[in-house]
């Protein structure tokens, strides 16, 4: 299996290419650097659907359809993870505490309460954009969402002594992965958006930097569930800088 189909497989539900090559921690590491680029190909097909769907209903109703489909393409992961977080900040009282109780899969409430603010800041945010610069930040903000997570993995240590879903991708990303990451989603993001794509990916590593110094105080580091939540976090902050820069500039 190449690096790119365990990427593609793992951030969405969509079909991949299929291979016998077996699935190792080392091959879970390389697959982290082709992450901006299964960003980029998501936003892509919701460009496409957004375009589609803008013909047929009003721009609200869209836009409402394209969030929907993008919790649908991704099978939700991130979204979990970032209930999960959630609950463990908001309810437990010691380091120990926070990692068991998110650990849980039920959802509370302070889960429950994150993902109607996360999705309705989506919304709102994206339909304050314009058609065009709609679609570019659906891509962009993808793109940066899951670069935010290469970088959180190299960076911070793990928090979970006994291991967890996201340790294997811990041990395993090495410099090299978190360059060409890195270079991609910023090559990217210029692309869409020139100089304010570049500073939207320097906003976006920053939030993360804050995010990862956060994380090391509450928890002594990072989980699977963290990186789910930085992603969903970094996501809404593209939009909403976007938002901010159409505002202030035009």
């Amino acid at each position: 299996m190449s690096s790119f189909s365990l990427a593609w497989q793992f951030l969405t539900i969509l079909p991949g290419w299929k291979s016998d090559g077996e699935i190792t921690a080392q091959l879970l590491g390389r697959s982290m650097a082709f992450y901006p680029i299964v960003g980029l190909l998501l936003g892509l097909i919701l460009w496409g659907t957004h375009w589609v769907f803008s013909l047929a209903f009003p721009r609200m109703l869209c836009d409402g359809l394209i969030i929907t489909f993008l919790v649908i393409l991704t099978g939700a992961l991130h979204l979990d993870g970032l209930a999960d977080t959630l609950d463990g900040l908001a309810a437990g009282k010691t380091s120990e505490e926070r990692l068991r109780i998110m650990k849980d899969h039920r959802v509370g409430t302070f889960g429950i309460v994150g993902l109607i603010l996360i999705l309705g800041l989506k919304f709102l945010a994206l339909n304050t954009l314009p058609d065009e610069v709609a679609r570019k930040g659906l891509v962009v903000a993808l793109i940066l969402g899951r670069w935010s997570m290469v970088q959180l993995t190299y960076r911070a240590p793990y928090a979970r002594p006994e291991g967890g879903l996201g340790l294997p991708f811990k041990e395993n990303l090495k410099k090299r992965e978190m360059v060409i990451a890195t270079a991609t989603s910023l090559a990217l993001s210029f692309f869409f958006f020139r100089f304010w794509g570049a500073i939207l990916w320097l906003m976006v590593g920053i939030f993360t930097l804050l995010i990862q110094g956060f994380f090391r105080r509450k928890i002594g580091g990072i989980t699977g569930d963290v990186l789910g939540a930085t992603s969903e976090a970094n996501e809404v902050l593209t939009f909403i800088l976007i938002s901010g820069m159409l505002q202030v500039l035009f």
